[in-house]
């Protein structure tokens, strides 16, 4: 082999490697990147915008968020889905853990008198201390004479239906005699951030539509964020979403963990013998 044959052979080699080289480190940043991309903030439409420990449906990946936190989007409202109904999201706090909802039927129905008690059993959330609790009663032969919030759509000319808080702010006016006429009370949560005087100038819909706290439980995401990164959860772990790949806990970490085999094997099995070729004619 003449020496300009050598010299172009070996150039076009080390050309190839380069490109391999950096094929390789493409493949690596595009799949890497997946994941970042997958887990960016979504909305249904209304509400706030969703994101770690939730994720929609249909949306997004499900290692975007806690496997209990699925959301889905329904006419454009951002639903939870209970065991004993439909809840929509009016407000995420992700700061404190906390998240603001309705009942959807009690949201949307032109009555929404809630039929049955809130259930909160085989789901990761927990009712929080500001929420006070707003009976209905319903079915009662005797009707009430002090104020209450009456249901108009619940009642007849027999039989009456109403609402009251039963704390101590409204006692004094809330009317008792005729509860043991009812049927038992169906109680409902309602998150109470206004004064005595405007609850009363509420109507019962009103209220009920001031929705109610929940909290959860989750690992916080916020060194994740303020390192740019995207939390997620997989394979009962955290995770956080970078441009340069999932981190153990943040972007700065230096422990990428989106190194995939074929990559690996791409590396190894397949640039070993352009470097012992390589070798091999300069020497």
């Amino acid at each position: 082999m003449n020496l300009q044959s050598f010299l172009c052979l070996a150039g076009c080699l080390q050309f190839v490697l380069a490109a391999v080289v950096l094929a390789n480190l493409v493949y690596r940043t595009a799949a890497d990147d997946a994941w970042y991309e997958a887990c960016e903030p979504r909305n249904c439409g209304y509400g706030p915008d969703i994101s770690y420990p939730f994720w929609i449906s249909a949306e997004q990946e499900s290692y975007c968020g806690y496997p209990n936190f699925e959301i889905t989007c329904t006419e454009k409202y951002p639903v939870l889905n209970f065991s004993d109904g439909e809840f929509i999201i009016k407000d995420i706090f992700y700061t404190n853990h906390s998240i603001l909802l309705v009942n959807a039927f009690e949201y949307l129905d032109s009555c929404g008198a809630p039929p049955r008690n809130i259930s909160l059993e085989r789901t990761p959330f927990d009712l929080c201390s500001s929420n006070a609790d707003f009976l209905f009663y319903y079915n009662c032969t005797l009707q009430p004479t002090g104020f209450t919030y009456p249901v108009y759509c619940a009642s007849n000319s027999t039989h009456h239906s109403f609402a009251f808080f039963p704390g101590e702010a409204l006692e004094e006016t809330a009317n008792y005699s005729a509860v043991s006429s009812c049927d038992p009370p169906v109680s409902v949560p309602v998150n109470v951030d206004a004064d005595i005087f405007s609850l009363v100038a509420m109507n019962y819909s009103e209220v009920v539509k001031m929705g109610f706290l929940l909290s959860w439980t989750a690992m916080n995401c916020s060194d994740c964020e303020g390192s740019e990164g995207r939390c997620g959860f997989e394979n009962n772990k955290f995770l956080c979403f970078c441009r340069d790949g999932p981190h153990s806990q943040t972007c700065k970490d230096g422990k990428c963990m989106g190194d995939s085999a074929s990559s690996s094997f791409f590396s190894t099995e397949f640039l070993r013998p352009l470097f012992c070729l390589i070798f091999w004619l300069r020497f």
